[in-house]
């Protein structure tokens, strides 16, 4: 019998190339999602969507992104790993 966690997580880090970085967070269960995706170059930030739960006034509470060169984060929808890879693509040119 095999016995699964309650909640699994995933930590990775993908150096991408033109010099970007992806961080990829997440944590999985049953009644929970926690993630954040971290995109950076030259240790900037470039953007990094999450759903920590610290920015009660959004409209999109808890999911937010945030940008270079922003102080505060922008209201977003839910975010899944493969939204992230879309939006990569297109950044880094997909079939280079």
């Amino acid at each position: 019998m095999v016995i699964e966690p309650k909640t699994q997580y995933l930590r990775a880090k993908a150096k991408l190339k033109k010099g970007y970085v992806l961080y990829v967070n997440e944590g999985v269960g049953e009644t929970y999602r926690r993630y954040s995706y971290h995109l950076q170059r030259d240790d900037e930030l470039i953007k990094r969507w999450d759903n920590a739960p610290h920015w009660k006034g959004m409209k999109t509470f808890p999911y937010h992104v945030h940008l270079a060169g922003h102080e505060k984060p922008r209201e977003c929808a839910e975010v899944f790993v493969q939204d992230v890879l879309v939006e990569l693509r297109g950044l880094l040119g997909g079939d280079e």
